[in-house]
């Protein structure tokens, strides 16, 4: 493999000025990770603060355990129980066959990174991916996109899940995904490599009974030997860790809201914000006869928002206490219950994540943590050889194919060697035609009105012919150079597709079945830097 860095700007301006260090940005953060001691200081920092460490290993132990670890995950599961070890962390949701690319990168990153901090901070540094199992959106995951017949489509996996269930709970249809993993593997042809793929794929929906089990073994297999440690922010397990931590919540929860709003304030006089809250947002959800309600206060209680649950304040603490697998994060307790359970050295964000932690530096100081240096996950490219051969073919550079995209390059080829000049001739030709029926209408409305509507319909057909015959010949240019019409739709389908990043597009299994089941290992093993550069990979 082959490896190289390109600048790659973000749309988003929040994140852009925090690759920077911009000071504005930088001040809703509580570390600069531009400072080179950032990361021995947050070590330093993270001793005036105590963690369930004990409890925490024997539920990542039994947890790891059911997805066959290996020595050196459970290895650093013990390391946890080190008061001197940290830990670096990112999360995702359980995507069937581990979703977009930008998970398998997310992993990568986390790895990468613990690795080079271990070796210069001479601590035990643990990689931990957290499954967000309790996420119920179950559109959100049950999706890849293939190619079929030039065209990206979008393969939904053949089951209805009506409810609001945590995807933890949600069983596999294991006749209807088995049939539907055989299909996109059908999409991406036969290789060398397809058989050993397939059975890996169909063995791990095997022996699984939910999307988050599925999710877990296979990250687990495709990462082996790397020491990854796996937790799901759904285990009941899990909850009774964060039982106290959970009272908290409740106990200062008008204070929690006050304290996003107030920062939220903050940011919005630079950028807009990222997390939809009001005062009322308690920022939990109840678990409610498999639907995920999330709470607002009302009058001293907690609601769902169609009332279909009402909680005093005295009995959500008693849940919290006795039943915190009732209760479950949203997207601003989430971090908080991170930095609650786990000393963590770094949290490895993606785009979006950087934007909506900005919004949380007071709620963090509210329950008197420090938020963790925020770092910009890796992002990767694969270019194929065809791929690659065909950009140099257009005279392209991958440089501007990542940067600017396909699409203007294509359409400006067009317009050059398909549609004109008959575009032009096309025009002219309906303009005369237009003053010559013009002509023809007035001069015969004049003899008599009745044949408006009649010369009317004339006049549309005429022109509709004139656009038929457009076409016919803009389909013959089109037949004719459908050689390098292709290149262009194959480098956008590959790099560009939809107008997205490869990543957030394209699964991992695609490639797993064009250069074989290590391919993630040759990844990881790829020297990288974390300098929000794109890593261009050349297979």
């Amino acid at each position: 493999m082959e490896i190289k860095d390109i600048s790659f700007p973000s749309a988003n301006r929040l994140l852009e000025g925090y690759k920077r260090g911009e000071d504005v940005v930088m001040s809703f953060f509580h570390y600069n990770i531009h400072d080179e001691k950032v990361y021995q200081q947050r070590v330093d920092d993270l001793t005036q603060f105590s963690y369930p460490r004990e409890e925490l290993a024997a539920y990542l132990a039994a947890y790891n355990e059911k997805y066959d670890a290996d020595e050196r995950t459970m290895s650093n599961i013990s390391k946890l129980k080190d008061h001197r070890s940290v830990v670096v962390v990112g999360g995702q949701q359980a995507g069937i066959l581990t979703g977009p690319m930008y998970t398998v990168n997310k992993v990568l990153s986390i790895l990468k990174f613990a690795k080079q901090q271990e070796e210069k901070l001479n601590v035990p540094v643990i990689p931990i991916f957290w499954i967000a199992g309790e996420d119920h959106d179950f559109a959100e995951i049950n999706h890849v996109f293939v190619e079929k017949d030039g065209m990206l489509v979008k393969r939904v996996v053949p089951q209805k899940v009506l409810e609001k269930k945590m995807a933890s709970d949600v069983l596999i249809d294991q006749k209807a995904c088995q049939k539907w993993i055989q299909e996109i593997f059908q999409t991406f042809g036969e290789t060398d490599h397809s058989r050993k793929v397939l059975e890996f794929a169909l063995e791990s929906l095997e022996s699984s009974h939910t999307y988050v089990d599925f999710f877990a073994k296979l990250t687990m297999k495709l990462f082996a030997g790397t020491g990854l440690v796996l937790m799901d922010s759904a285990s009941p397990e899990l909850r009774k860790v964060e039982s106290s931590f959970f009272m908290q919540l409740i106990e200062e929860n008008e204070q929690l809201s006050k304290a996003v709003l107030k920062q939220q304030r903050l940011v919005e006089q630079q950028h807009p914000r990222s997390i939809q809250v009001d005062e009322q947002t308690a920022h939990l959800f109840y678990y409610d006869n498999n639907e995920r309600i999330l709470l607002e206060r009302r009058a001293g209680r907690f609601e769902g928002k169609s009332n279909e649950t009402v909680l005093t304040k005295e009995e959500l603490l008693q849940i919290a206490r006795t039943s915190p697998e009732l209760l479950s994060n949203n997207v601003v307790t989430r971090p908080l219950m991170q930095e609650f359970l786990l000393p963590t050295l770094a949290f490895i964000a993606g785009p979006g994540e950087v934007a909506y932690w900005a919004e949380l530096k007071q709620a963090f100081e509210l329950f008197r943590f420090k938020m963790p240096p925020i770092v910009p996950r890796l992002s990767y490219a694969i270019v194929e050889r065809d791929v690659n051969r065909n950009i140099r073919d257009l005279e392209l550079t991958i440089e501007y194919v990542l940067q600017k995209g396909i699409k203007a390059e294509k359409e400006k080829w067009l317009q050059k060697y398909v549609k004109y000049p008959y575009d032009n001739y096309f025009e002219q030709a309906r303009q005369e035609l237009e003053i010559v029926h013009e002509t023809l209408r007035n001069n015969v409305l004049r003899e008599d009105e009745t044949f408006k509507e009649t010369l009317e319909k004339n006049r549309n057909i005429l022109q509709n012919q004139l656009d038929i015959v457009r076409k016919i010949v803009e389909s013959k240019q089109v037949t004719k150079h459908k050689v390098t019409i292709k290149k262009f739709d194959d480098i956008e389908h590959a790099l560009a597709p939809t107008g997205s990043p490869q990543e957030r597009i394209w699964n991992i299994f695609y490639f797993l079945n064009k250069h074989g089941l290590d391919f993630v290992s040759r990844l990881s093993n790829l020297d990288v830097e974390f300098n929000h550069n794109i890593k261009v990979v050349y297979p």
